[in-house]
């Protein structure tokens, strides 16, 4: 596995995360899972073990798409076996969050060892496993919005914007005052036209700046997350 550090909780509350690459990923989708026993997972991986008597090529098993009959999808075998592992692996897990795109499996826990197990079962060898370095988890845990540095930070603030639109005015003050405040080309040019910013962010030098950018922008912040130097 590719090894990545964890600098900042996943979701507010995660400190391990496994990503995967498998053409499965999609069976184990949590807005599928209404009862959260992976149903529907244990649904789709039965019809991929029903054609791979009759539907196999060189290149995987060959399945009806799920949402137009006329179409197939071609699962690799070493895909197929491992979505068995995962799950036959989440169903003895208590607390976790899944997350996919397309045919990455992303999962998010706080138990180390069952991620690291996991990971080793899997034949698939595009896998990232991230963790925190041991001496930073405390810190980690010990408030929300924490982003663990390895240098001291420039700016102490990274404010992540919500789903309103930009404001053209902050724009032209962070250009005016860029010893207090740094934002990106991509958002800079999207607050100036004052299209919608979500997601997009910026960075603040200290408290002061925030509490003043709060109260331009106040309205469209999601997030703000604290720069914490640790020395390693």
């Amino acid at each position: 596995m590719k090894l990545c550090e964890t600098k900042k909780l996943h979701y507010g509350k995660y400190l391990y995360k496994l990503a995967i690459v498998n053409s499965c990923s999609y069976f184990f989708r949590t807005e599928f899972q209404p009862d959260g026993k992976l149903k529907y997972a244990r649904q789709r991986l039965d019809a991929v073990h029903r054609n791979s008597s009759t539907n196999t090529t060189e290149w995987g098993i060959e399945v009806p798409h799920t949402h137009n009959s006329k179409f197939v999808e071609t699962i690799p075998m070493s895909h197929f076996w491992d979505a068995i592992e995962i799950y036959r692996h989440l169903l003895k897990e208590k607390e976790y969050k899944i997350r996919c795109e397309h045919t990455h499996l992303i999962i998010y826990s706080n138990n180390r060892k069952s991620m690291i197990e996991l990971g080793n079962k899997l034949k698939q060898p595009y896998t990232e496993f991230w963790e925190p370095n041991p001496e930073t988890i405390q810190t980690l845990l010990s408030e929300e919005n924490i982003i663990i540095s390895n240098k001291p930070p420039v700016y102490q603030y990274k404010v992540t914007l919500g789903n309103k639109k930009g404001s053209a005015s902050l724009a032209k003050w962070i250009e005016s005052n860029t010893n207090l405040a740094s934002m990106g080309e991509r958002a800079l040019g999207y607050c100036k036209d004052e299209s919608y910013v979500y997601g997009y962010y910026f960075h603040v030098r200290d408290e002061k700046t925030l509490l003043l950018i709060q109260m331009m922008v106040g309205d469209n912040i999601q997030r703000v997350d604290k720069f914490v130097y640790i020395e390693q």
